[in-house]
């Protein structure tokens, strides 16, 4: 009898094949080749992923003639069924079945590929040949040496992993599925104004939209503050530097005493040093790189997506090049060989030196991070290529393999060493300080300078007098927080448990393509689309949207994945938890659904808080469609209008112009992948073209609102 292996991918399947023993192709289909190893008797089958997914059954496929809340209640709502490519291998799989009687599972050692495995393509096999043998072969990597090591070392299949995978897949069908359902037929009355069938609704990334929601709430909300700087340039032997006032910065209310403490010294020509003191300090090396901190280092060195970066390890990790780019660990193992990869990189052209030093002075031992999760070791370069060679398929592999190698390399590396520099300056008994970090070695820095703060020259002064060259005053408003990148929103959901290492890049993505949320420049905007959504859940939902519920249904899976509880356990836990939510939903609905008459007028044709200014007795229309955007008076008798900028996106904010008391809009242009906003009263600008609010001597805007200069 023969032996079956079932792989996840094709370059996978064709990697553990070649490993074990000569090969020969089996072409079944234009896109599913089988390897044969006829010295074993082995077959090896590559999967293309999920070959199954839950669907509603035909007596839910309807949505209106179903209700969404039976999705949840009925576990006959939902069923699993094969993908639209997955005929041709669920037929080899049942072909080869007949003739083995011991089938590896080989797909990627994660919960997902464990889950792929045992619940998508093991259960073709047993169907066939019930009483067959099941072993995993559990790979970090698809370096021939490990693939043959691990096979002559297989494993008990991790039907606990499998089942954390089955029954998230479970929850997000039946939460996904009817909470779309009832939301989108809710709105629908509304969705038309988006130009979209239906809106999508999941337990991670409609917390995540939320939490996007909130932040932009807290940059359209923030209120400014003033405050005060008091800076002074003195000059040093080597050129000039600025040191700050000791109680910078001086708040609205201390204005009065920054003002007067700025006209006791601006002329003056000399400060008096007081301290001068040097404290070296060490930079230590990074730990080794998990998923999540892989993820924060390359998009925030290389600008890309949190998608494309995970897409890119994988595609690395395929072609033998790293090792597993999914894993919890930051700790290597005691018996992980590094001299052997060290070894490898002492050839290289851009890493020998730093390499060869570091075996030298037998530095062969890497940092620490926090977790050993016995899954996998961090991500690892297993290969020295030179950055032209043919095994990279694009410059973004290239990138990314430079930094993760390098990354690695710095592990070994000595601290980096740094001086940091206090001075304290009198002038005119006023306290000032400067500090400067000042690098001395570089260490670690050598191989990994993305990993390299910005430094500064030191200061060199001699004597206690320090000649001053000007003292500063600035004003100054505080900022809002900034918008999330792809960085900062791995950061959070890292932090609020949405998602998991691997699935949080997809998050990201399926609400760009779902356009809840846009990027620009590095920033995620939420589209109005995005805030429509938020804000008609947020006043009856508000329970589904915290993380919170996501939160506690990821540790439920952790829980499956160690054994502590059952599948069904938690599939009817959950079920219980979100119906009580979609109950809350459902009960509060009518809130929403009586003021979807306004919010037709609203997103229609909404209407200025201030009255025409020709007949100065009703409001006007805002007129805004792909041809045609103008103010029309509401009144029909009235008939005026004022004409609108042609280009970019407006926004008719509540507040109003100080000049003439009308309504003030906002103008978002975009060009160059840029955003640029400017502000006008279409009163003001229909008067005269070149006004706009940016040149009005008087009055300034501030957070959408005109106030005095």
């Amino acid at each position: 009898m023969a032996t079956l292996i079932i792989t996840e991918k094709n370059k996978a399947a064709e990697a553990i094949a070649k490993a074990i023993g000569s090969v020969k192709t089996v072409k079944k289909t234009k896109s599913l080749s089988i390897y044969l190893i006829p010295s074993k008797n082995i077959y090896v089958i590559p999967l293309r992923g999920h070959i199954l997914e839950y669907r509603n059954t035909i007596a839910f496929k309807s949505w209106t003639n179903s209700n969404p809340r039976d999705i949840i209640t009925n576990p006959n709502a939902i069923k699993k069924v094969p993908k639209i490519y997955a005929g041709p291998y669920i037929e080899t799989l049942k072909e080869y079945s007949k003739i083995s009687d011991h089938c590896i599972i080989a797909t990627d050692a994660d919960i997902e590929g464990c889950a792929i495995g045992l619940f998508d393509a093991l259960p073709f096999v047993k169907q066939i040949n019930p009483n067959i043998k099941i072993s995993q072969l559990w790979l970090s990597s698809l370096q021939k040496n490990e693939i043959i090591s691990k096979f002559n070392n297989l494993i008990p299949p991790k039907y606990s992993w499998g089942e954390s995978g089955e029954v998230r897949a479970i929850i997000d069908a039946f939460i996904g599925f009817s909470a779309t359902r009832e939301v989108t037929n809710t709105l629908r009355p509304l969705l038309n104004k988006f130009r979209i069938k239906f809106t999508s609704i999941g337990r991670v990334q409609t917390s995540l939209l939320y939490l996007i929601y909130l932040r932009e709430q807290e940059i359209t909300n923030f209120i400014p503050e003033p405050y005060f700087l008091i800076d002074a340039i003195l000059v040093h032997s080597n050129g000039i530097f600025r040191a700050h006032h000791q109680f910078n910065p001086f708040s609205k209310a201390q204005e009065v005493k920054a003002r007067q403490i700025f006209q006791n010294i601006k002329y003056e020509k000399v400060g008096k040093l007081i301290d001068n003191s040097k404290n070296i300090i060490q930079r230590k090396p990074p730990n080794p790189l998990n998923t999540s901190k892989a993820l924060v280092l390359l998009t925030k060195s290389l600008r890309i997506s949190a998608n494309r970066a995970m897409q890119t390890m994988n595609a690395l990790y395929l072609n033998k090049i790293i090792s597993y780019p999914r894993t919890d660990s930051d700790v290597y193992k005691p018996d992980f060989d590094h001299r052997e990869i060290m070894q490898k990189f002492t050839l290289h052209s851009q890493y020998k030196n730093y390499t060869i030093k570091l075996l030298k002075n037998k530095r062969v031992n890497p940092t620490k991070g926090k977790k050993d999760m016995g899954d996998h070791p961090p991500i690892t370069p297993l290969e020295s290529l030179e950055l032209n060679n043919s095994r990279f398929e694009n410059n973004l592999q290239k990138k990314v393999y430079n930094i993760l190698a390098r990354h690695y390399l710095a592990l070994f590396g000595e601290a980096a060493m740094e001086s940091k520099q206090k001075l304290k300056i009198l002038i005119n008994e006023e306290p000032f300080r400067a500090q400067r970090i000042l690098l001395i070695s570089e260490g670690f820095l050598e191989i990994a300078p993305f990993l390299k703060p910005a430094y500064d020259e030191d200061i060199q002064i001699i004597g206690i007098e320090i000649p001053v060259k000007e003292i500063l005053f600035e004003g100054k408003e505080t900022k809002p927080p900034p918008r999330y990148t792809d960085t900062s929103l791995l950061i959070l959901m890292e932090k609020n448990h949405l998602g998991t290492k691997s699935t949080r890049p997809v998050i990201i993505k399926l609400l760009l393509t779902r356009k809840l949320i846009e990027g620009m420049k590095y920033h995620y905007f939420i589209t109005d689309l995005g805030k429509f959504l938020i804000q008609n859940l947020i006043e009856i939902w508000l329970p589904f949207l915290k993380p919170d519920f996501t939160k506690g249904v990821e540790e439920k899976l952790e829980e499956i994945k160690v054994k502590k509880i059952s599948m069904n356990h938690v599939i009817n836990e959950v079920r219980y938890e979100f119906l009580q939510l979609f109950d809350k939903f459902i009960i509060n609905k009518h809130r929403l659904i009586s003021k979807i008459d306004n919010y037709k007028m609203e997103y229609t044709n909404p209407l200025t808080s201030s009255n025409c200014p020709f007949c100065n007795k009703n409001p006007m229309k805002f007129i805004n469609t792909k041809n045609k955007r103008f103010l029309v008076c509401s009144d029909e008798n009235c008939k005026q209008f004022l004409s609108l900028p042609k280009n970019g996106k407006l926004e008719l904010l509540d507040s109003i112009c100080s000049i003439c008391k009308f309504n003030i809009f906002r103008v978002i242009l975009k060009k160059n992948n840029k955003s640029y906003t400017y502000y006008l009263c279409p009163k003001c600008w229909n008067d005269d073209h070149s006004k706009f609010c940016s040149n009005c001597n008087t009055y300034k805007i501030s957070k959408g609102k005109c106030i005095k200069k």
